[in-house]
């Protein structure tokens, strides 16, 4: 295998030391005096939203670059420093908006100026705040509060996870045995991860209870009236859609199941354990270069659009990708951007899979929805979870269709059960999650919930979305996904069903469509500036109406048809 490269930062500063860094540091500094002192005086709400803009644009810039050093070594002295300067910077800005919204809840007549409508969808946003916020001294110190406690929850559980080991195997290389074509590798594996989150499980659960804990005593205090009620809004989504989306999941259930049973055929099992969730078919043996990876995504990008491929091209030869499985790195995949510089970031630990190939082609969507974004400002480019998927399994799915397109035997059958297989996951499994989160809030009211059992309620939300087609269950999930530490957002997991099986219905019009290329570029500028439900109607889709997912549902069905003419 050729060497994996690893992302060029300096670009973006050389260092946390730099005057780059510190220089970007004082100008934020600068322009938070100038807002607080425009809010203070009832300067134009036009120029402290534009300078808010700034404002923004700079910290995430300084936040991007604080996660990027942090995971790929949570052991730095130098990214453990940028993480906590990063984290001092967010709470001055999240204080530093508290002190505009009070304001301007007391201005409400002013934020219908017609020279504020590029700003609609915040000001919008910034109204329903206004009803869910304690009093400006409680505010503040909530952000100072978060800071010490939910943010070190969430970096105790990445630094288990990212440097323990069993015998030499981080928990990270453990976690990539799981697509081993050995089924006895697999399960040794499994037995491994699981001797070390149940070494650690003490640790794990009181990160899990503190995130939990500060996020309902939160949104309490806030009058929020549950924690999916501020997730949905974040989400920019309704219920109802929440519910067609989920109950079209759950109507569709046993399509997967014949899925899982035509596996375990293939594999010449009984029942497929949670161990064989990941297992390969096919061309199982096979492990594919960067180089052949990096062909093959452009390709994909490429069959779509001209656009599209000199895009992916250029990610790749500019040094945004870090690739490299390594030490203290901590494990899964992600695109970040930084908004000065108009750039992303992808991180990911390739493998030589046929998973590792299609992991980039998904973050590459991501680095591209932002591209098309890059020229807006943050008010109208921060989009939420839900439609953060729509460009990331757009891209996935091309290289899918691609690949297929030119492969047969063997090959074919690795490619048709690995798109089975993620779908599967982002279907089923984060049904199971978003059961469990939902299950664990319920407990979590009446106070602590220990070890064992979150184990229970991982195990049932497992029984409940798999149903009896999955054996061995994997009770340490909770401790295992990172977005259940996260207590800004909480059911980090539907916005991925959502994503997508949103994605699958456009991609479905791209042949129809004409013109589909920039009617799809139209559809994700939009993404910051729109509700969900506004964006989906812009081309003809109705989120609240159950049809529109199941018709993503039965198209991965076609493909497990497919899958069943194997066995």
């Amino acid at each position: 295998m050729d060497r994996l490269p690893r992302w060029d930062l300096k670009r973006i500063y050389p260092s946390v030391d730099s005057a780059e860094f510190k220089g970007d540091k004082e100008r934020l500094e600068g322009l938070i005096d100038k807002i607080r002192s425009l809010v203070g005086n009832k300067g134009r709400i036009l120029d402290i939203l534009s300078f808010l803009d700034s404002a923004w644009a700079i910290g995430g810039n300084i936040s991007a670059y604080s996660e990027c050093l942090y995971s790929i070594d949570t052991q730095s002295p130098e990214g453990l420093r940028a993480i906590g300067e990063s984290e001092d910077i967010q709470a001055r800005l999240d204080s530093l908006e508290s002190e505009i919204l009070f304001a301007f809840k007391d201005r409400k007549d002013e934020l219908s100026d017609p020279l504020l409508e590029p700003y609609s969808l915040l000001i919008d946003e910034m109204k329903v705040r206004m009803e869910h916020q304690m009093t400006l001294e409680e505010e503040k110190l909530s952000s100072e509060f978060l800071r010490l406690s939910s943010s070190a929850w969430s970096r105790l559980q990445n630094a288990i996870t990212s440097s323990l080991s069993d015998d030499g195997k981080t928990f990270v290389e453990l976690r990539a045995l799981a697509s081993h074509w050995d089924r006895d590798v697999r399960r040794d594996a499994f037995e491994r991860e699981k001797r070390i989150l149940e070494e650690n499980r003490i640790a794990l659960a009181a990160a899990i209870n503190g995130v939990k804990g500060t996020a309902l005593m939160l949104e309490r205090r806030k009058g929020w009236k549950s924690p999916i009620e501020r997730s949905l809004f974040s989400s920019r989504i309704t219920a109802s859609s929440l519910d067609a989306l989920i109950g079209a999941i759950e109507e569709r259930r046993s399509l997967f199941g014949r899925y899982l049973r035509a596996k375990a055929r293939l594999l010449g099992v009984g029942k497929v354990d949670f161990y064989d969730l990941f297992a390969p078919l096919g061309r199982s043996g096979r492990s594919y270069s960067f180089s052949e990876a990096r062909e093959m995504i452009t390709n994909a990008y490429g069959s779509f659009s001209c656009e599209a491929e000199s895009f992916v091209r250029m990610a790749f030869d500019e040094g945004w990708i870090d690739a490299e499985p390594r030490r203290g790195k901590i494990g899964g995949a992600y695109d970040i951007s930084f908004p000065l510089r108009g750039e992303s970031r992808v991180f990911a630990n390739f493998d030589g899979s046929y998973d590792s190939i299609s992991t980039l082609a998904h973050e590459l969507g991501h680095a591209y929805h932002d591209s098309v974004l890059k020229d807006l400002p943050l008010s109208q480019s921060d989009y939420p979870m839900t439609l953060a998927e729509t460009a990331s399994i757009f891209g996935e799915t091309l290289l899918f269709e691609s690949m297929l397109s030119s492969s047969k035997g063997d090959e074919e059958l690795m490619i048709v059960e690995h798109f089975v297989q993620s779908a599967c996951q982002v279907a089923i499994d984060i049904l199971s999650r978003y059961y469990f989160e939902r299950d664990f809030f319920i407990e979590r009211e009446r106070g602590e919930v220990t070890p064992d059992r979150l184990n229970e309620l991982m195990v049932r939300a497992q029984e409940a979305a798999y149903g009896d087609d999955l054996g061995i269950k994997h009770p340490y999930m909770w401790a295992v996904k990172s977005h259940y530490y996260s207590e800004s957002f909480s059911f980090y997991n539907y916005p991925y069903a959502f994503g997508l099986l949103f994605a699958l219905g456009i991609y479905q019009e791209k042949d129809r469509a004409e013109d589909f290329p920039s009617r799809y570029r139209e559809l994700l500028a939009m993404t910051g500036r729109r509700k969900a439900k506004d964006v989906a109607l812009s081309i003809g889709i109705d989120i609240e109406d159950r049809a529109f997912w199941l018709k993503g549902l039965d198209y991965i069905g076609t493909y497990i048809e497919r899958l069943e003419r194997w066995t």
